[in-house]
């Protein structure tokens, strides 16, 4: 399962650096899915929401490839999740709180970011004080990758007839079905993240159901609506989450191993 680890740490990063390839085209800053409304009329004075979109697209895009080059990886890590807390949950999500699963995806986006940056901490500078801020930075990660999980459980069954129609593809059957599994399974998922017994295994998983919705439910749905940007942000989303729970697992699997 340790095995995982560069993997994960390749998917997550071409999913920031699709994330931000869309801002481009979006005019728009999209990571983290900020409310579709106006900033902060305090931030009336800063850059439109067009400049804004192509430098932080920009960032994504030099960030993720940094992560892949090992390239100041933990730093840059370190800074998409900053950047993700900073712009789309506190400025947007917390002054609105009016779409609170997107809120909680941000968060979760944040903290995933902080366990990929924690992942290029290197075992010999733990003697340094790093020891306590990668358990720190895992710690918060996974807090908020289970809070997110067990909030889309709980949807998964409040909007049951919502999701199996608008989210599950026609050519899938038995599709209320699949909505109470997928429940069920992220639930799950969400409380397995929260004890270390169940830790390494609840990552693993999560990240291969995450995975298999990427090939099976956001590609083809992307392919019916191309020009809906909302579509591509869930095919890079849910790439960029699942390489999160692959470099948590191979860095737990990792831990066992030692």
């Amino acid at each position: 399962m340790d095995r995982l680890l560069a993997p994960g740490r390749i998917i997550f990063a071409l999913g920031i650096i699709a994330l931000g390839v869309l801002q481009f085209f979006a005019g728009d800053y999209v990571a983290g899915r900020p409310p579709a409304i106006a900033w902060p009329s305090w931030m009336a004075t800063l850059p439109g929401k067009v400049v804004w979109a192509y430098i932080s697209g920009g960032l994504f895009i030099i960030f993720g490839i940094a992560i892949i080059l090992n390239k100041k990886a933990d730093l840059v890590a370190i800074l998409i999740g900053v950047m993700i807390f900073t712009f789309s949950f506190l400025l947007r999500h917390l002054t609105q709180m009016n779409d609170w699963i997107n809120s909680y995806k941000s968060l979760a986006l944040g903290g995933g970011a902080l366990i990929v940056a924690a992942s290029f901490i290197k075992r010999e500078n733990t003697s340094s004080g790093y020891s306590n801020t990668k358990s720190g930075f895992v710690l918060t990660g996974c807090i908020l990758l289970s809070l997110f999980l067990i909030v889309c459980g709980i949807a998964h069954f409040k909007f049951e007839q919502f999701i199996s129609e608008k989210f599950i593809p026609a050519y899938i059957p038995f599709r209320l079905f699949w909505t109470y599994l997928t429940a069920v399974a992220l639930i799950t998922g969400g409380i397995g993240l929260i004890f270390n017994q169940t830790r390494k295994w609840a990552a693993a998983l999560s990240g291969l159901m995450i995975l298999l919705w990427f090939i099976l439910l956001h590609i083809p749905r992307t392919f019916e609506a191309p020009r809906d940007y909302s579509e591509w942000m869930g095919v890079f989303e849910s790439f960029s989450f699942s390489g999160i729970f692959f470099v948590l697992a191979a860095m737990l699997a990792k831990k066992d191993r030692l």
